[in-house]
């Protein structure tokens, strides 16, 4: 009993002196550094990670609601945009669908615009549009019938609803214009005027069949329009000329005898500068479209050729090639894979990073 009497009092005399050797803790703010030629964005269930490709090293986390499509940005005015829906009790309660703004050096919210509570909360990249002119935003709605909300993002203000019965995925051209994609087998050109109300709209031909052969609602931006791909594996680029909707003539992925793309998320990408596709394969007939990729086929999409094929170890969840001088083949393996990191041009596995959850990759 002595003995442990003299521990206790040792031990009483000791440890006040230890606590008081330790160094106190200093609380500080990390800012983003300037943005990297290899950094791209990792779209995931509840937020959009930011990594390093060339490092491996996850920079850091926009923190989105779990019901948010996609998230884009512009690097003029060094800001995220993220459509996003709240309730107000987690999963119950009233609703409130936003545009969130965050800045670029602290990866936090600086501005919000209320808009319409029937955003289309599925996670399709297309579903969210930044025009080419940066100010104004493109948010996909279905209640159920399909809509358009356009937010002044320069001006933080709701500008107006756009009903676009049958008609989604929204891709920009020109300054301040979009085209979409009809269940009628036709594009949809929407032209808005300096404030963002519409100008003019403009439907064209049909060139694809509904029934027979769908195109996606998962499409590429390429240099001059955008690459847009059917079920069955044909191909059309489109593109336009003030109010003329231009489609280039059909063709079919070279060498694609009982192979056809597909997946559930991002699944096609084109390397803009040397028109080269980048769009996962799997082996299968009709109605396995949503099937993930197990290669990786790279097209040039000048001469229609088939350049490689990159068979993977994991189907492809999602995939993306950077635009950059060497660019990077990004691609989100389902399973336990990771993420992958190539070169896109002699297509060397340089890393794998762990992104869990990944529904999309976007260029940063």
């Amino acid at each position: 009993m002595r003995l442990m009497l003299t521990l206790a009092l040792g031990l009483t005399l000791v440890c006040p002196l230890a606590v008081a050797q330790l160094a106190p803790e200093q609380i500080s703010v990390e800012t983003m550094p300037a943005p990297g030629n290899n950094w791209f964005i990792a779209k995931s269930g509840n937020g959009a990670r930011i990594f390093d490709a060339e490092t491996g090293t996850m920079l850091g986390q926009l923190s989105l609601s779990d019901w948010t499509p996609a998230v884009t940005k512009w690097d003029p005015r060094k800001e995220f945009y993220a459509a996003e829906s709240y309730f107000a009790r987690g999963v119950h309660g009233q609703r409130t669908d936003l545009v969130t703004i965050y800045d670029y050096d602290n990866l936090s919210p600086v501005a919000e615009v209320i808009i319409p509570n029937h955003m289309a909360r599925l996670a399709v990249r297309g579903h969210l549009a930044l025009l080419n002119n940066g100010r104004h935003l493109v948010v996909h709605n279905m209640n159920p019938g399909h809509s358009v909300s356009i937010v002044d993002v320069q001006d933080r203000v709701f500008v107006y609803e756009i009903s676009t019965p049958g008609c989604a995925v929204n891709m920009p051209v020109g300054e301040k214009d979009f085209l979409q994609i009809c269940g009628d087998g036709t594009l949809q050109l929407i032209q808005l005027d300096l404030s963002g109300f519409e100008e003019n709209r403009v439907r064209s031909e049909v060139f694809f069949s509904v029934q027979d052969d769908a195109v996606f609602d998962r499409v590429a931006r390429t240099a001059n329009g955008w690459l847009l791909v059917t079920h069955a594996g044909q191909l059309f680029e489109v593109s336009t000329a003030g109010s003329t909707i231009n489609i280039g003539e059909g063709w079919n992925i070279p060498d694609a005898e009982g192979w056809r793309p597909g997946g559930r998320s991002e699944f096609l990408s084109v390397l803009q500068d040397k028109a080269l596709l980048y769009i996962a394969m799997h082996e299968g007939g009709v109605d396995t479209h949503h099937e993930r990729g197990t290669e990786i086929w790279v097209i040039d999409l000048a001469t229609h050729r088939l350049l490689r094929r990159l068979e993977m170890e994991e189907p492809v969840a999602t995939l993306i090639v950077t635009q950059e001088q060497n660019p990077k083949l990004i691609v989100g393996a389902f399973g336990d894979g990771g993420t992958l990191v190539y070169d896109a041009l002699t297509f060397r596995l340089e890393r794998s990073i762990v992104a869990p959850g990944a529904q999309m990759f976007e260029d940063f």
